[in-house]
């Protein structure tokens, strides 16, 4: 792409910004919320985090370790606060701020002196699930902050102290998207005690628009407009191409992908909606290494679509497959469309790997990746003005 052509699309791309991936604070809940039944020694014991004591806690981590989240017998319940509304309002903000959510319960913890957990991130447990909620019982107890990290930013959430501050008994809460990479520093005193609860869209199967979910839709759009307004800017029309800035569960299709975006990315869908730009989920396969991307397909790849006469040859012959350069190893291409690029899909996290037989010499077993992406299809200008 010519120098000139990135200065046209920068107003754009500087605007797609996200906020942070994440929502915490503190919530007072009443004495009966604050009590845990879990299976201790052989028999139905409880805990109220009111009062709990250092011998009581022990305990707990004791029935943790051994039974794990089976040692449960009644938590709280997220459904019966306000982080329904919470969490939609601040990690969810937008015209479909109300869109039905729910908890599964995960996960019981218990973090004694040096525990700690190593940075990494949540394992999504369905397509519709996008984050995580973490709750922070009121215990005394020093360090265990959560660091969140999400493309080169940093936060930390210290629980113990956010909790130990509030005039009435409360929890800390912690809720972020399921790509947001995550760990608990040493817990330095005492015990940290949390619930995971995994947090689902519960409504995938009817919603067609994903939800607004940062705050900088007007100036996304705004740049958006200013562009198509541009006569100069793609005035036959053509595709332009939007890297996805957090991490989607792909497994066997892409259908579902444009329902559970999230951050800037569930924006630029909106906003290219909004405008008639036609917005839809691919996958790019090629080599990140190279300046240019092969095969863009509206498709996951299966394992025997990648055979010996050549995965990406294959890939041509599918008229759904749009070809951003013009050559393939020195070979024309048929069909061919290129793709304006506001954010190059390289740096993406959703990957699809699929495993195929390559064959020179001999055989061995290679893996192709294909990285998610938006490419919207951008009316000729004479069109645009009619809009």
């Amino acid at each position: 792409m010519s120098d000139s052509a990135q200065d046209v699309l920068k107003p754009l791309r500087d605007s797609i910004v996200n906020k942070p991936p994440y929502v915490s604070g503190t919530l007072s809940l009443s004495p009966d919320d604050l009590r845990l039944y879990y299976d201790g020694s052989g028999s139905a014991s409880s805990i109220d985090f009111t009062k709990a004591t250092e011998e009581q806690l022990a305990a707990l981590s004791r029935a943790c370790r051994k039974n794990g989240r089976r040692s449960l017998r009644y938590a709280h319940v997220p459904e019966r606060t306000d982080l329904h509304t919470i969490i939609r309002n601040d990690l969810l903000e937008g015209e479909n701020s109300t869109r039905p959510i729910r908890f599964e319960l995960y996960k019981l913890n218990v973090y004694g002196k040096d525990s700690f957990f190593k940075a990494h991130i949540d394992t999504p447990r369905s397509e519709t699930m996008f984050g995580s909620l973490v709750l922070v019982y009121p215990t005394e107890h020093e360090g265990g902050a959560l660091v969140l990290r999400h493309r080169g930013e940093e936060w930390t959430f210290d629980s113990a102290q956010a909790v130990k501050n509030q005039a009435t008994t409360s929890i800390g809460y912690v809720a972020f998207f399921s790509d947001v990479e995550h760990e608990v520093s040493h817990v330095q005193a005492g015990y940290r005690v949390t619930l995971t609860f995994n947090v689902y869209y519960d409504d995938v199967g009817a919603v067609e628009v994903p939800p607004t979910t940062v705050a900088n839709h007007t100036s996304i759009k705004t740049e958006m407009e200013a562009l198509l307004r541009d006569p100069t800017f793609l005035p036959s029309g053509g595709l332009l191409g939007f890297g996805l800035q957090h991490v989607y569960p792909i497994e066997k299709t892409l259908n579902h992908v444009h329902k559970v975006l999230k951050g800037s990315d569930a924006v630029v869908w909106r906003v290219c909606s909004e405008l008639s730009a036609e917005p839809k989920i691919y996958l790019v396969y090629g080599n990140p290494k190279d300046d240019y991307y092969r095969v863009i397909i509206d498709k996951v790849v299966k394992e025997n679509d990648a055979l010996e006469d050549g995965f990406i040859y294959r890939l041509l012959e599918d008229k759904r497959a749009i070809m951003v350069e013009d050559f393939i190893h020195g070979a024309k291409a048929k069909n061919v469309t290129p793709v304006t690029w506001v954010m190059t899909p390289e740096a993406t996290r959703t990957k699809v790997k699929t495993p195929f037989i390559a064959y020179g010499n001999e055989a061995w077993l290679a893996c192709t990746y294909g990285e998610a992406c938006i490419i919207a299809s951008v009316p000729a200008f004479e069109i645009r003005q009619q809009a």
